[in-house]
């Protein structure tokens, strides 16, 4: 009786368990995906601001990763880590949206959920933007933010990630006029860091420039790639350009709007598109 007592009990279990996992929203149920999506994009939130946390406190102990010119890497790891805090606290403001979001949509019931569709853009995908206004080293300082608008649409297969007009913003990551480094070079370097109500991480486009005039466009990969700029800034043979890691722009970032006459005043033009490339993927939301 005992024996039997305890199968009926743990079959009565088993019974049990199998009925309210059969009763479990599935994972791929389009009713339940926008729960899915959104807790998915909310730990990516917190997994950017995590890296930024890192790479802020690697630059504060003086681990910058560059050689070379000591005065120079001095002066840039200052304007690179002031631009990191602005990432960050960007970053940290972008993953409590999505915290709210994910906690409104799991307390939402299943029938009232929206139905969406996700893309995955994947790392490498170009994103072409236009300026808002003119950026200038003898006006915008690293970590000042800066906006403006997808120049065409982003395409994942046959499908729309962003489309042409979508609001983007960044922040500016380097500003030094030429000739203020002992190279001779200057240069004005900015990062995409949110397209639409995503953050992304998608490198550091770069002008480069002397006191003749001279200006040249550049494409660094990745968000803490500080030894490349430093080896772009200060290397008069253009030797370090093998750090870009294959982004030494050219068809890439376009070609920059040389200086009329010799100028210390670097410039990207709000007429300029700007392409930068996604170093990592995104999960990105179309409904």
């Amino acid at each position: 009786m005992t024996n039997h007592t305890v199968l009926t009990h743990g079959s009565l279990a088993v019974l049990l368990a199998v009925g309210f996992t059969a009763c479990q929203p599935k994972a791929n149920d389009p009713a339940v995906q926008a729960q899915v999506t959104a807790q998915l994009q909310a730990k990516a939130a917190e997994d950017r601001v995590a890296m930024l946390e890192q790479q802020v406190a690697d630059m504060k102990a003086g681990k910058t990763g560059a050689t070379g010119d000591q005065e120079a890497i001095k002066q840039l790891s200052a304007s690179h880590l002031r631009a990191l805090d602005r990432q960050l606290a960007d970053a940290r403001q972008r993953a409590s949206e999505r915290r709210k979001d994910a906690a409104t949509l799991a307390a939402t019931p299943v029938a009232q959920l929206p139905k969406v569709t996700t893309v995955d853009v994947p790392s490498g995908t170009r994103i072409t933007v236009r300026m808002g206004a003119e950026l200038a080293t003898d006006r915008d300082q690293p970590g000042d933010p800066w906006s403006g608008t997808l120049a065409e649409d982003v395409v994942v297969g046959n499908t729309v990630a962003w489309a042409a007009g979508t609001n983007v913003s960044g922040v500016v990551a380097q500003s030094t006029p030429a000739g203020r480094l002992s190279s001779g070079k200057g240069g004005l370097g900015i990062r995409l860091t949110t397209v639409g109500r995503n953050g992304v991480d998608a490198g550091t486009y770069m002008v480069v420039g002397d006191t003749r005039g001279k200006r040249d466009a550049k494409f660094i990969g990745g968000t803490a790639a500080l030894g490349a700029l430093v080896g772009v800034l200060t290397d008069k043979d253009h030797q370090g350009d093998h750090a870009l890691g294959g982004a030494a722009a050219g068809a890439l970032a376009g070609t920059a709007l040389a200086a009329s006459t010799a100028d210390t005043v670097i410039r990207i033009p709000a007429s300029l598109p700007v392409t930068f490339s996604l170093t990592a993927p995104e999960q990105v939301t179309v409904k």
